[in-house]
């Protein structure tokens, strides 16, 4: 079963008891990301604890291709279903994976346990992504990027929340640099309100709107210029174009600001996925130019000459891979305990010295 629009929601927030499984993919990793986390919260009062949550990756589906049926009719001690949590980074055990679904599916009570999985962009070619659109008992959840309008709405929400209102043309401003990612674009609401200081003053809190603090034009303008939305640009363009040093540099600068490495992470996978995005457009018959043109939001006019040369350096398969590396590096940023800083810096590395060998054979 696929939901879209405000029925994915409502669905996070109070999924039906009975389900057998849940697929969240799609090319917002941000939004998809912070489904996962309220569903888990809602299927368990304790999603971390190993008695009522096993975590396997795709890897672990490959190593051994029984552990995931196995999981799914293990009973609980605890008397719940257990939540069976798999991060996949890549769709090799896909026809393995699709094939259990389809058996569950026909018989649902053999689900002892809920299977919640986090994917990447998936193709409607995907095996698991068909596998649980056509299912009855399993549902698929895309994240596609916020609109504007929705972006609006996280905002005045956000803003609001914190007694601070925006004027309209500062929220024409201040969107279009939440650059289409959940996560991203929190980050940086979070940002611009930390720029506008204290609200937590008598005056500010009482509920005469005319007290609460005003955001201006002016204020985007500051944060704009500052190193927030332009330094993750300046990251993932040097990056994806090869040009390792400034790479490296563009990245210390950020850390220095106390940019957040999963701020990095989020605009790099959204710039990945749209370049896989025009990728797939120019594989059936798209010039590049019509390709960047289909892209929504457009690549910004400063950036285009860069996104071209990118198109060239990175094929589909490869773009496939540095986002399945992206998705890794993220699910290791949250379960191993290593210095997300130093997770980031090694993806960063990795990628922009390949696209600077490619640009060297070219």
């Amino acid at each position: 079963m696929k939901l879209s629009g405000g029925r994915i929601d409502a669905f996070v927030k109070a999924p039906p008891p009975d389900m057998c499984g849940v697929l969240l993919f799609g090319p917002d990793q941000g939004l998809s990301s912070e489904r996962t986390e309220t569903l888990l919260k809602r299927l368990s009062d304790n999603p971390d604890d190993p008695f009522s949550t096993t975590s396997l990756s795709a890897d672990d589906l490959i190593a051994d291709p029984a552990r995931l049926g196995d999981e799914m009719s293990a009973l609980s001690l605890l008397g719940d279903k257990r939540i069976i949590r798999v991060r996949l980074s890549h769709e090799r055990p896909g026809a393995a994976i699709a094939k259990l679904v389809k058996s569950l599916d026909a018989e649902p009570h053999r689900c002892a346990a809920i299977l919640v999985i986090e994917a990447g962009d998936l193709s409607p070619r995907s095996a698991v992504r068909k596998s649980f659109e056509t299912a009855k008992n399993f549902t698929a959840l895309p994240s596609y990027a916020d609109t504007a309008t929705t972006l609006s709405g996280l905002v005045k929400s956000a803003l609001s929340a914190q007694n601070i209102r925006i004027e309209a043309e500062a929220l024409e401003a201040f969107v279009p640099l939440l650059h289409g990612d959940r996560r991203l674009a929190r980050t940086e609401i979070e940002k611009l309100i930390l720029y506008m200081g204290p609200t937590a003053t008598e005056e500010s809190q009482t509920e005469n709107p005319a007290t609460h603090i005003l955001v201006t034009l002016a204020d985007i303008k500051a944060i704009a210029s500052g190193a927030g939305a332009s330094g993750l640009d300046d990251i993932v363009m040097h990056t994806m174009s090869g040009n390792m040093v400034q790479c490296d540099a563009s990245y210390q600068r950020a850390l220095e600001g106390k940019t957040s490495p999963h701020s990095v992470l989020a605009a790099l996978q959204r710039h990945l996925s749209r370049l896989h995005h025009a990728r797939s457009l120019m594989q059936v018959g798209h010039s590049a130019d019509e390709a960047m043109k289909n892209l929504r939001p457009p690549v910004f006019i400063m950036q285009k000459s860069a996104f071209s040369q990118q198109l060239r350096l990175w094929g589909e398969p490869a773009l496939s891979r540095a986002l399945s590396r992206a998705l890794e590096t993220e699910t290791q940023m949250k379960t191993t305990g290593a210095p997300a800083e130093a997770l980031m810096g090694r993806l960063l590395l990795a990628l922009s010295g390949y696209a600077q060998n490619r640009a060297q054979r070219r």
